[in-house]
């Protein structure tokens, strides 16, 4: 349906309730933005596998203080993304494919994904590198509320940072390689990276986080 490839598992019969794993992905060409190259350079597509929806879930467990339930999050999560990740990796391989693709609409989805994805934007990157060093003290779930609410705040603009989805990419090819370990690449990142810092108004988020729950369901967020 719609060229998009489904991969469904389930607990027992299959109904919504038992569904344990959700993986959507299909096809692209993905052009990026001359913006990201020297001026002149030659912008060839990259043949992306494009991950259209990925839930990992156990339905039979639920949320507590050591993983709380995150933003947009119905249930807690099985722990897979990796797994899934190693596959996907096979297969782009399998089909000649450049990497695959994600657009995370969650920094915390973000950060699940950076220990093999990383921002195609190298300013992107660095911000979700550096709010990852200056807040590792928080968990995941302080870090999502924060951007949420707006009390993540960089230090030299003393404004919040905002979280911009972007695409975020786990290479296979080595031409998309190339791209990440670039000098232009790792320049921009280095110079956002280390020019970033971060600190979390974590009782204004407490308090802000509240006013949200009070009106909308955390999953719906």
């Amino acid at each position: 349906e719609n060229r998009i490839n489904y991969l469904k598992l389930f607990a027992g019969e299959k109904n919504h309730e038992n569904q344990i794993l959700d993986l959507r992905v299909s096809e692209m060409v993905f052009t990026p933005h001359q913006r990201y190259f020297k001026k002149g350079t030659e912008i060839i597509p990259y043949n992306m596998i494009n991950i259209e929806w990925i839930s990992a879930r156990n339905p039979y467990k639920i949320f507590d203080e050591k993983k709380p339930q995150l933003p947009g999050q119905e249930y807690p999560g099985l722990g897979i993304l990796q797994f899934c990740f190693n596959v996907l990796y096979i297969i782009a391989k399998e089909i000649y494919k450049d990497g695959f693709l994600d657009i995370p609409d969650h920094m915390h989805g973000a950060i699940m994904y950076s220990s093999k994805f990383r921002f195609f934007d190298p300013v992107h990157e660095a911000i979700l590198r550096a709010v990852m060093r200056d807040l590792h003290e928080y968990s995941m779930s302080d870090i999502s509320w924060g951007i949420i609410t707006g009390t993540i705040i960089e230090e030299y603009s003393n404004k919040p940072q905002i979280y911009a989805p972007g695409e975020q990419i786990h290479y296979v090819s080595k031409r998309l390689k190339k791209y990440f370990h670039s000098r232009l690449y790792r320049e921009t990142f280095k110079k956002y990276y280390n020019r970033r810092r971060y600190h979390l108004e974590y009782d204004e988020m407490l308090r802000r986080k509240k006013n949200i729950l009070n009106k909308r369901k955390i999953e719906d967020l």
